[in-house]
């Protein structure tokens, strides 16, 4: 099933309204613009006419403890389409957005619905809400962001076809998460290739806590690994992590 608004406040709120009325998974909502697209530790991002935003509802047969891989299985599939539909090399900024020629084009928000299954354990439906930058321009977004992020169609000089492109990306979505069943390991090494903190000098900081190192890619779990001058490693989860500026 598939929703499909001119103008709505956020994908990702619309999909949990429908799975608390009972959408089967495969539903996907998508809007022309959001005024709220929702991003990390409830961030607002900006949703101009021209992009591609939409979330994916999905029921995985995963652990629940595997759940956070999903966002990066959705980034890796995010990235193989760029790469096979337009010929880009794409990179991947843990744990959720996508980045080219150094700016921000796609982010992730996959957040988690949990319930009581028929034998009283918890069962996850998923969201993966998606916000790709396509056919808009930069001059769009506000000023403080314009010097980072870019668009598809800036990038490659042409206008995209939205309807093939939001249909490979499904595609690759649900590829990519049904793989973690059972190819995990191959799918965290294959987003490792992609990373763009790899090896970088990076920054992270969660409420008061902050920590400086260097980028060391990310664990079995999905967490991701920096390690001090010091030698000392650190595996971190949610928060924020960025190149450091220095």
């Amino acid at each position: 099933m598939i929703l499909q608004y001119d103008h709505i406040d956020s994908t990702n709120r619309v999909a949990k309204d429908l799975i608390a009325e009972g959408t089967p998974s495969g539903t996907l909502v998508r809007a022309v613009r959001q005024s709220a697209g929702k991003g990390q530790y409830g961030r607002v991002f900006e949703s101009p006419k021209g992009g591609l935003y939409f979330s994916l509802v999905l029921e995985p047969d995963l652990p629940l403890e595997q759940l956070p891989l999903i966002t990066l299985a959705t980034g890796l599939a995010c990235l193989r389409v760029l790469k096979e539909q337009f010929a880009l090399s794409p990179h991947i900024k843990w744990p959720n957005d996508i980045y080219l020629a150094g700016g921000k084009v796609a982010g992730i928000l996959c957040e988690n619905v949990l319930k009581p299954g028929p034998d009283g354990r918890l069962t996850a439906t998923v969201i993966i809400g998606v916000g790709m930058n396509v056919n808009n321009k930069v001059r769009d977004f506000a000023d403080e962001v314009q010097s980072l992020i870019t668009t598809l169609s800036e990038h490659l000089h042409t206008q995209i076809d939205l309807e093939e492109l939001l249909a490979n990306l499904t595609r690759a979505i649900i590829d990519q998460v049904a793989r973690l069943k059972h190819d995990r390991i191959a799918v965290l090494a294959e987003w490792q290739q992609a990373d763009l903190l790899w090896g970088r000098p990076v920054v992270y900081l969660r409420d008061s806590q902050s920590l400086t190192g260097i980028g060391q890619g990310v664990t079995e779990q999905g967490a991701y690994r920096i390690c001090e001058e010091n030698g000392v490693e650190h595996q971190v989860i949610g928060g924020q992590l960025r190149l450091s500026p220095g």
